[in-house]
């Protein structure tokens, strides 16, 4: 299957999105808060590999291939709505570990700052991630409170080459677009916040 930038997808392309454990273990006299700022560092990285996984298989409508997308069967077309989704809740989940991480956790201050840097890239996914949940709401111009969406039109999955638009419940477009751009962004901020740590 041809990949997002138009050309067959295999794991050795993929391991320009690697990250990187700087050990095997979290320095720091208390173990117990050690063991359970690595198990979050981990979630995090198994919820960027699944982003990676999804773009991957994300096969978009471009200029150069439209005409032979036109006659591609509705299954296909399915499929890349499953990738495209993957992909905003896989790095809409990687915002939420680092605001618990944050907030529960005590890590470096400088993941503080690399989370704040990640909520200013990818904060807005939440709202495409909860129009996408709430499509049955969305889909009747309703908010989860049944008010009428402030907005003339609604877009629920909508492509646009590699951007992928949703309504909000406030009424504004949101997208993300899913290149490798993307991830490479995302996996710089979360290295930083790998790296943050002393490891042994």
């Amino acid at each position: 299957m041809l990949g997002s930038n138009g050309y067959d997808m295999n794991l050795e392309e993929l391991t320009q999105f690697d990250l990187c454990f700087p050990g095997h273990w979290i320095e720091g006299d208390d173990r117990a808060w050690a063991a359970e700022n690595l198990l979050a560092l981990r979630y995090i990285k198994g919820l960027f590999e699944e982003a990676v996984a999804a773009y991957s298989k994300f096969d978009p409508i471009t200029i150069e291939n439209h005409e032979e997308k036109f006659y591609e069967s509705t299954y296909s077309r399915c499929l890349n709505n499953i990738y495209a989704k993957a992909f905003v809740f896989a790095l809409d989940g990687i915002n939420k570990f680092l605001l618990k991480l944050c907030e529960h956790l005590q890590p470096p201050e400088q993941v503080i700052t690399f989370k704040a840097e990640y909520e200013s890239h990818f904060g807005h996914l939440k709202h495409i991630r909860d129009s996408a949940i709430h499509i049955e709401n969305r889909g009747r111009g309703k908010t989860r409170k049944e008010v009428p969406l402030n907005a003339r039109i609604i877009v629920l999955g909508g492509f646009a080459d590699r951007h992928f638009t949703f309504t909000g419940e406030d009424g504004k477009q949101y997208e993300i677009e899913i290149f490798q751009g993307t991830l490479l962004s995302a996996k710089e901020i979360i290295q930083g916040v790998i790296n943050a740590y002393s490891w042994f």
